[in-house]
C-alpha cells in the first residue's frame, strides 16, 4: 500500500478520533470489531451475487463484494492506524515476512542514513510518524486569534512536516509554510493536496527563516507560528523581519512541549542514560518547551520585540506509546537520530526495546508520557 493511503488514513482516523469521547482504549476495541462487521457484509455481498438467499435472490453483484472487501481493508488499516502510529512501517514489514516465508523473497535490510553534518539527517519520515501537531485545544486557541479575520494568512516557520498547518488548514485562506531541510520539506510537500481546499492557497518555501521571500509586495499574515523551532531560527532578525511581514493585529506564536530528553519519567531517565552510554555524556538537548539552549525564557525574547505584549497557556497532555513507538520518535530528534548512531543503531535499538519494556505499565505494555504542550502569543501593544 502506498504511503498516501496511508496518509489518508491517518487523517480518517484523526477525523473519527474527533467526534468521539469514549477512551483510546475503547476506541482500539471498537474498531477491531468494526472489522468482523465488515467481513459479514461480505460474506453477505458473496451469497447475493450467486443468488442463494432465497428470500432475496440475486441482491448482489460482484462489485458490490469488491467495493464490501475494500471496506474490509479500509477498517483494518484503520485498526492498525489506531494501534500504532507507525502503521505503514509495521504493516510494511509484515507483508515482507509473509513474502520471505511464502514466495521465498527476501528483502535487504534498510540501511542507516550515512553521517551529515545536519542534525535532522534521516529523521523526516519518523517525525511526520511520531511527532504529534499542536493539540486540539491549542490549534482552537490558534484559530480564535484569526477569528475576526477575513482570509486570514498563516505563516508557518519551521513548519517541519507539516503538522501546524495541517492543524489549522481549515481556518486559512493562505497558508506559507518555511522550512529549510529538504528531508523535511519533501514530507511536508506530500501533505499539500490535502491542504489546499476550495479557495485556499498553500504554498511551500524550502528557505530558511531569515531567508523567507514574501509571495508579493502587498502579502501580510494574520498569524505566525513557530512550533518546536524558535531555537532554530535566528530570532532577533526573523522578529524584525515579522515587523514588516506582518498584519497591524498580528499574532505571533511561539510553542512547544518536553522532548523525550527532557522527560521526568523513569523509563526517560533510563533512556537518557542508555543513549549518553552509545554517544558519550556530553551528549545532551535543549533545556525544554519555553526557553532557548542557554536558559533564557522565550517570553523574554518575545517581551523585547514589537511583539512585547505576551501570554502564556498550557495544555495539558498524556499519551500512551510502546516501547517501538518511543523509540521511532527518538529517531525524529537531533540528538538521538540514526544518523548520530551511524552502525551503532541497531545495537542501540536492541537495548532500548528490552529497557522500555522492562518500564511498561503492569499489563499495558505502554509507557505513559505527561508532558505540557506550551503556546506563547504575542502581539504589538
Amino acid at each position: 500500500m502506498t504511503e498516501d493511503a496511508w496518509e489518508l488514513v491517518r487523517r480518517l482516523t484523526e477525523r473519527l478520533d474527533a467526534h468521539s469521547t469514549l477512551p483510546v482504549e475503547q476506541r482500539r476495541i471498537l474498531q477491531a470489531l468494526k472489522i468482523s462487521e465488515e467481513a459479514g457484509e461480505v460474506a453477505e455481498a458473496v451469497i447475493g451475487a450467486l443468488g442463494q438467499n432465497p428470500r432475496k435472490g440475486f441482491s448482489h453483484t460482484w462489485d458490490d463484494v469488491r467495493a464490501e472487501v475494500c471496506d474490509v481493508i479500509t477498517t483494518g488499516m484503520v485498526a492498525l492506524n489506531r494501534l500504532t502510529p507507525d502503521a505503514a512501517e509495521v504493516f510494511a514489514r509484515h507483508l515482507a515476512r509473509i513474502a520471505e516465508r511464502d514466495l521465498g523473497e527476501r528483502r535487504q535490510p534498510v540501511p542507516a542514513p550515512a553521517p551529515t553534518s545536519s542534525p535532522f539527517a534521516g529523521t523526516a519520515a519518523s517525525y511526520r510518524r511520531y511527532r504529534s501537531g499542536p493539540p486540539a485545544a491549542a490549534a482552537a486557541l490558534l484559530a480564535r486569534s484569526v477569528a475576526d479575520v477575513d482570509e486570514p494568512a498563516l505563516l508557518d516557520l519551521g513548519t517541519g512536516t507539516g503538522q501546524v498547518p495541517l492543524a489549522l488548514h481549515a481556518v486559512f485562506a493562505q497558508a506559507d509554510m518555511v522550512e529549510p531541510d529538504a528531508g523535511m520539506a519533501a514530507e511536508a510537500e506530500r501533505l499539500l493536496p490535502y491542504l489546499r481546499g476550495p479557495g485556499q492557497s498553500v504554498r511551500l518555501h524550502q528557505v530558511k527563516a531569515e531567508d523567507f521571500i514574501p509571495p508579493s509586495g502587498t502579502w501580510r499574515a494574520d498569524l505566525v507560528t513557530i512550533c518546536r523551532a524558535f531555537h532554530r531560527v535566528g530570532r532577533d532578525t526573523v522578529l524584525r523581519q515579522l515587523d514588516v511581514w506582518t498584519t497591524p493585529q498580528a499574532t505571533v506564536a511561539v510553542m512547544g512541549d518536553r522532548s523525550p530528553w527532557t522527560l521526568d519519567h523513569d523509563w526517560a531517565k533510563a533512556l537518557r542514560l542508555l543513549i549518553q552510554s552509545f554517544l558519550g555524556d556530553d551528549r545532551c538537548a535543549g533545556p525544554g518547551d519555553i526557553c532557548d539552549p542557554q536558559g533564557r525564557p522565550y517570553a523574554e525574547v518575545l517581551a523585547e520585540s514589537v511583539f512585547s505584549d505576551v501570554r502564556e497557556y498550557r495544555f495539558e497532555e498524556q499519551r500512551e506509546w510502546t516501547p517501538r513507538q518511543v523509540i521511532g520518535c527518538l529517531s525524529a530528534t537531533s540528538f538521538a537520530s540514526r544518523a548520530a548512531f551511524g552502525d551503532q543503531w541497531q545495537a542501540f535499538e536492541r537495548k532500548a526495546l528490552r529497557l522500555l519494556t522492562e518500564h511498561c505499565d503492569g499489563g499495558t505494555g505502554l509507557l505513559t508520557e505527561c508532558n505540557t504542550f506550551t503556546v506563547l502569543l504575542a502581539n504589538r501593544p
